[in-house]
């Protein structure tokens, strides 16, 4: 599956606006309503709800081009790895913020070695799959088998 369908698949969709685990008002793919930009709002007539999915996608398809480039620009190895190993690494920024993801150093140095096995244990050590237990056992599945 591409990045884009497993965000898809492990956000989930909503065409109105709810409290998200940790509180956040959130609609479309996990879309943080405080956090949507301008040019984000504009597609779905600068309003949250309701949001089709076919907006939702290209708010999605913008966020996703932003947040690569910001993940790429703070991890400028990421680009020599599989790019399923990318898509890991910014699925797991989507999620909980580039601070967040750049928080599992020892993840990361793993993953920078090419030491998927290991790194894929210790993301299942973090407080994030606790959290998020089916979303961080599939990451790592992905990442055991690169």
């Amino acid at each position: 599956m591409s990045l884009i369908d497993n965000i898809k698949a492990n956000e989930g969709f909503s065409e109105y606006v709810y409290r998200d685990s940790l509180g956040f008002l959130t609609v479309g793919y996990g879309f943080k309503c405080d956090s949507l930009t301008s040019d984000e709002l504009e597609l779905n007539k600068n309003r949250y709800e309701p949001m089709s999915k076919e907006v939702a996608c290209k708010i999605l398809e913008l966020k996703l081009q932003k947040l690569q480039n910001e993940v790429f620009a703070k991890l400028e190895w990421l680009k020599s790895q599989p790019k399923q190993v990318q898509s890991i690494v910014i699925e797991m920024a989507y999620q909980m913020g580039v601070s967040g993801m750049l928080g599992f150093k020892n993840t990361l140095k793993l993953i920078e070695n090419k030491d998927y096995i290991k790194a894929s244990d210790n993301m299942l050590k973090s407080k994030w799959a606790k959290q998020t237990p089916n979303r961080a056992k599939k990451l790592s599945d992905i990442l055991k088998s690169a």
